[in-house]
């Protein structure tokens, strides 16, 4: 019987021995492998900052922390997307403004963004959700006119390229308004078990990131602080995992590639799905691999079946409107057609596994059920 899961982290030789020596060191907190990961996820990436944290969602709520937001200054978002950095940006006082999706790609509208800009706003958050990509040359144009901050989560898209450079190097933009971040999940395409890591080309906002991330202190004189700050370090431990996952690097691109490939190849196409339509130049690494369907109970149906023994397969994100406790109507520049594809998506898609334990027996189980659904 095939016990699949759709969350199924590998840990080689390489990691175990790298945790084995970091444990040995005696750095436990911060430490040596903390370094190396930063550096070296900073020259592969080709930016000339890395910050590591102890989460993603701590990434993001640092990254606000930094840019001396005030109280209900406004961030651009999308309607679908995962909770944790909205939640953050209302933690922080701030006002989500959410702009609807593209089915065809499940990313933020670009060409609704502008009309959704006024004086409170302050920055564009991207997310590029399941390692589909957004529009960035026109999301940079419209941060441009207006001087917003462009911070983008490359969570679900590490190590994607476009026009042979990384996802989420920061280029392309004013450096001291331009910031990218990852999780390093247990689910995600560089893993630490938790943790994160901020990237930046400006000087001058990495060295506000690593004060904040240590509780405001800037020098190393014992117990004197600067300013507010939290700690937001990742560990010696965790980054030794990372740092190994990074020497892999070859190696898990080509796997996700080659699972990604599998999926689209072998999925036969009809009427009742569609797969993601990605821009040319564009080499995904994904986080998850998304099936947009025409009919719920068609979605439904198909995860019941992959899900028998185990979790397989995933909804989709809840459109943000649906989630009551952001309260998002609050702010009078959202309406409920601002969630129209949003709410589509939460209804119709469903997320198929993309760790690299896959096995070739294994991705054609999966999409032998999805076919022979529609088939019989």
């Amino acid at each position: 019987m095939i016990n699949l899961k759709f969350v199924d982290p590998l840990i080689t030789r390489l990691e175990k021995e790298n945790l084995k020596k970091a444990i040995n060191s005696g750095w436990l907190s911060a430490g040596p492998y903390v370094n190396k990961l930063e550096k070296k996820l900073s020259n592969i990436m080709d930016v000339k900052f890395g910050i590591t944290v102890n989460n993603g969602t701590n990434a993001i709520f640092l990254i606000l922390m930094s840019l001396n937001l005030k109280r209900g200054d406004e961030v651009i978002v999308p309607s679908f997307c995962y909770i944790s950095p909205i939640h953050m940006i209302k933690i922080m006082g701030l006002k989500p403004v959410p702009v609807d999706i593209k089915l065809d790609n499940l990313q933020i509208d670009t060409d609704q963004i502008s009309k959704k800009i006024n004086k409170k706003t302050k920055a564009i958050l991207l997310i590029h959700n399941y390692g589909s990509i957004c529009n960035l040359q026109k999301i940079k144009k419209i941060a441009h006119k207006k001087k917003l901050f462009i911070i983008e989560d490359t969570s679900e898209v590490i190590l994607s390229k476009q026009n042979k450079y990384f996802v989420g190097d920061c280029r392309g933009y004013n450096k001291d308004r331009y910031i990218s971040y990852a999780s390093f999940h247990a689910s995600k395409t560089i893993i630490t078990g938790e943790g994160g890591m901020i990237m930046t080309n400006s000087k001058k906002i990495s060295s506000n990131l690593k004060i904040l991330r240590n509780h405001g202190q800037k020098s190393n004189r014992p117990y004197f602080y600067h300013m507010m700050g939290g700690n937001f370090r990742l560990s010696n431990l965790l980054a030794s995992i990372g740092y190994s996952q990074l020497l892999r690097l070859k190696e898990i691109r080509k796997k996700k590639i080659e699972i990604n490939f599998f999926y689209e190849k072998n999925l036969v196409k009809n009427e009742n799905f569609s797969l993601m339509t990605d821009p040319l130049n564009f080499s995904p690494v994904r986080w998850g691999f998304p099936i947009l369907f025409k009919k719920l109970n068609d979605r439904n149906n198909i995860m019941k079946i992959l899900n028998k023994n185990s979790t397989v397969c995933r909804p989709g994100f809840y459109s943000l409107n649906k989630l009551k406790h952001l309260n998002i109507y609050e702010n009078k520049i959202s309406s409920k057609s601002d969630f129209k594809n949003a709410e589509i998506a939460t209804n119709n898609v469903l997320v198929l596994p993309m760790h690299n334990k896959l096995k070739k027996n294994e991705l054609k189980f999966i999409c032998s059920k999805i076919n022979s659904y529609f088939h019989n």
